[in-house]
């Protein structure tokens, strides 16, 4: 009913705003003054309120015995109420009473727990005192010991600021009593055993080093202490450097007077400079002074390994824990293991502000840097082979890394890297007197290549620069560098020289003017690698790495010999191709009884032959004496002979017809042609697989086809078997025709093909498919001379295609 109602009141305009949350009277008023409908929304109010008054009567009606009886259940809950407050109370008095006998002795047991601790803490506090005042005396004791005492007196000192730290004994009038004392004594300790390690690091003696390190070691101040030693000697290598390299004192010692008359900060000026005639003089300072700087550098490098050997041997007698591995990760060890480096940057920064601040220096270690490097290269030898000798390496100790002589080991790398601003302007000034050396041999005046006095003179040069090295690994090899580069310059300057085109391929006279000049560009080249294999390579003390270098770069100089040469030399072996492809054009078909003379000691080669005599003898003696290379001249007509060998054998193959006469006459060639290429190979048997196959061949050409089915022929080792299936197509009946016959070729056309396809596989399929068209055109027509053949020839091609791996049905 109720949910009725205020849905009714919901649905008039005028009341819905007094069902809202944020109901607000003073805003319901004004709006119902400005909408002028007051009296009518009193009106809905009154009638609201009404309706509210009924329904809240009907409620009331049909829920009083509820009501009634929620009346009855609060005057019961009030008296179980009051029932709760009286235990409470009750409850409370009970704990007041045990309270009170309670904290009386929790508050005496706290008070006798704080007079326990008062007095525990005093006996441990007198415990200490008189532990402290044992030890002092003790010290006392200790002290009047001396210098043989000072260790024990340094572990007393430690056992006393043990038992002092965590205590505070301040106050106690004993104690205070006795502070002066051990402060300076502490102080006098401290001072005799710092002069003690420094006098051991002096005189390099081991005993004094570990004694005062022990010292430091139960004082507790090791690392404090080596951290201050270190920064000293870093400190003094600072000194030593600036001093070396100050112009100021330069210029006082080259004058003769003591550096000491001459302040270093006096500011640049004239007298920090060199005076004419004066510069020898500055120079010969500059490396007296830096000859003293080395040995300073050595000095402190072999005070700093003996602290470090010592350090490593000394041990903690209670943890048995090296000196070296108490200090591990403390700025004093970092300092210890990485001092070099620490040179070499000092080295790197003070040169540099040296080379800045004086030009004189800057141009002395420019020029000079191979000297400069070898002063440090010696001081870091030294320190290295004395390391060496230790019998325990340490990190600290330079031991050189590298395996051989030809590698860099990382010290070296890092004194070349603090060195490396002046490398970079020396290399510069190397590269620009090598390359000078070099484009003189080319000027324009001469115009012709090189001669051999010149080159002489330019790989004087050369030899000079790598010299300066002076043994030095990396110098050298940087230098080589350079003289690589220098060679790449020579080498491309002489093919620039190079005349090419018809005139340089002439081969039917003697040399052209353009032939003779190509011919003294390859003698200038080889005449430049010569020099520099005699003068340059053998040179003593060279490393093997710079040597290398050099050596790859002439060996492009004969790559580039080779080039120039082989274009003439492949245009002889052209020509002379084309001499033996003319055999063809004669008659080899004749019989012994028609030619009188075959058959005889007397037996003429053909023409061919003779012309190809003639044309070998003229191209050795006319063009191919005239370069100096030797090696280069025999290794391309060694070639050329090979190439001759291979074609003369191929076309004596394909002569078709052959009769005995023939046979004779090339038997004669094969012999003869031994003589033509003696000028290109005296040795003939040095062509190796051609040669044999020429021999071979000569003793092929008398034997009967079904001979040549025999396993001492050599087809197939020595002659390959489309050679010898080639030959036997002139033993076939003339409507056999030969490959190249098949497809209209020439001889000289079909030994193309073969260069094409230098595949046996390629040839001997080529071959079959020959016989295979002959078989399909003739069918049941062959003739028993022609089965005969072609059976001896079918045995060797399956042969042979089964050598390549080819199937054959």
């Amino acid at each position: 009913m109720a949910s009725g109602l205020l849905e009714e009141l919901a649905r008039e305009e005028t009341l819905r705003p007094l069902l809202e949350d944020k109901f607000n009277a003073k805003s319901f008023a004004t709006a119902a003054i400005q909408s002028q409908t007051i009296g009518e929304t009193l009106q809905k109010l009154a009638n609201g309120i009404a309706e509210l008054d009924r329904a809240l009567y009907s409620q009331v009606v049909s829920n009083y015995e509820d009501l009634l009886s929620q009346a009855t259940g609060i005057e019961a809950l009030e008296g179980v109420l009051k029932m709760m407050k009286t235990r409470i109370e009750s409850l409370t008095s009970s704990v007041d009473r045990i309270s009170a006998k309670v904290v009386d002795p929790y508050q005496k047991l706290v008070s006798r727990t704080d007079q326990l601790v008062r007095l525990q803490a005093a006996c441990d506090l007198l415990r200490k005192v008189i532990r402290m005042l044992f030890l002092i005396k003790r010290l006392k004791s200790q002290m009047q010991g001396g210098i043989r005492e000072i260790t024990k007196v340094a572990q007393t000192f430690n056992e006393i600021d043990q038992l002092v730290q965590g205590s505070d004994l301040s106050g106690i009038q004993v104690v205070e009593d006795e502070k002066p004392w051990l402060g300076r004594s502490r102080k006098e300790v401290e001072a005799h055993a710092k002069r003690m390690l420094l006098q051991g690091l002096e005189l390099m003696n081991p005993t004094q080093v570990s004694m005062g390190l022990q010292v430091f070691h139960n004082l507790s101040q090791l690392p404090s202490t080596l951290l201050t030693i270190l920064t000293g000697f870093k400190d003094a290598i600072q000194y030593d450097i600036q001093h070396a390299l100050d112009p100021t004192t330069l210029s006082a010692e080259s004058a003769g007077f003591p550096s000491s008359s001459f302040s270093s900060s006096s500011g640049p000026g004239r007298a920090t400079l060199p005076t004419p005639g004066t510069s020898a003089a500055w120079k010969a300072a500059l490396w007296t002074k830096l000859e003293k700087l080395v040995n300073s550098i050595q000095k402190i490098y072999s005070q700093i390994r003996q602290l470090g050997t010592v350090l490593d041997k000394r041990r903690d007698p209670l943890s048995q824990m090296s000196f070296m591995d108490t200090v591990e990760g403390t700025p004093a060890h970092n300092l210890l293991v990485n001092f070099w480096t620490i040179i070499t940057e000092q080295l790197a920064v003070e040169f540099a502000t040296a080379a800045r601040a004086s030009t004189f220096l800057n141009q002395a270690f420019e020029s000079d840097y191979p000297k400069l490097v070898r002063v440090f290269g010696d001081l870091l030898t030294t320190i290295e082979q004395s390391s060496q000798a230790e019998v325990k390496q340490s990190p600290y100790s330079l031991t050189p890394s590298k395996k051989n002589d030809e590698q860099i080991s990382e010290h070296e790398m890092a004194l070349l890297k603090a060195l490396s601003p002046f490398e970079k302007a020396y290399l510069s000034r190397s590269l620009s007197r090598l390359l000078d050396s070099i484009n003189q041999l080319f000027t324009p005046v001469s115009r012709g290549p090189p001669r051999e006095d010149d080159i002489i003179t330019a790989v004087k040069v050369i030899n000079s620069e790598l010299s300066s090295a002076g043994g030095q690994t990396t110098l050298a090899r940087v230098i080589a560098r350079n003289v690589e580069k220098c060679v790449k310059v020579y080498n491309m300057k002489c093919e620039e020289m190079l005349q090419t085109g018809k005139e340089a391929l002439q081969v039917s006279g003697p040399p052209n003017p353009v032939q003779l000049r190509n011919q003294a560009v390859v003698n200038a080249l080889h005449a430049f690698h010569k020099s520099i294999a005699q003068n340059v390579l053998s040179q003593p003390g060279l490393p093997q790495g710079a040597i290398s270098i050099i050596r790859g770069a002439i060996q492009q100089t004969i790559v580039q010999m080779e080039g120039m040469v082989s274009t003439f030399v492949n245009e002889v072996q052209s020509v002379m191709g084309q001499m033996i492809a003319s055999m063809h054009a004669e008659s080899y078909g004749g019989d012994l009884k028609t030619e009188s003379t075959v058959g005889t000691p007397d037996t003429p080669c053909s023409g061919y032959m003779k012309e190809l005599q003639s044309f070998t003898s003229r191209i050795y003696t006319q063009h191919m004496c005239q370069y100096l290379c030797e090696d280069t001249i025999h290794k391309q007509l060694l070639g050329v002979a090979t190439r001759v060998l291979e074609l003369l054998v191929r076309h004596q193959c394909l002569v078709r017809p052959l009769g005995e006469a023939g046979k004779m006459r090339l038997t004669t060639d094969m012999t003869q042609v031994e003589m033509v290429l003696s000028p290109f190979c005296p040795k003939i048997a040095d062509i190796g697989q051609p040669y044999k196959m020429l021999r071979t061949m000569r003793r092929l050409l008398f034997l009967s086809p079904e001979h040549l089915l025999t396993e001492t022929t050599g087809i197939g080792d020595t002659v390959p078997y489309s050679y010898a299936l080639s030959y036997l197509f002139s033993r076939a009946p003339y409507d056999l025709k030969s490959p190249h016959q098949l497809q209209g070729w020439s001889e000289q056309q079909y030994s193309d093909w073969m260069d094409k396809h230098p595949n046996e596989k390629d040839r001997l399929v080529f071959i079959q498919a020959t016989i295979d068209t002959y078989i399909s055109k003739t069918k049941g027509q062959v003739q028993s001379k022609s089965t005969s053949i072609l059976t001896v020839m079918a045995e060797l091609l399956k042969r042979g295609l089964g050598t390549v791996g080819h199937f054959v049905s």
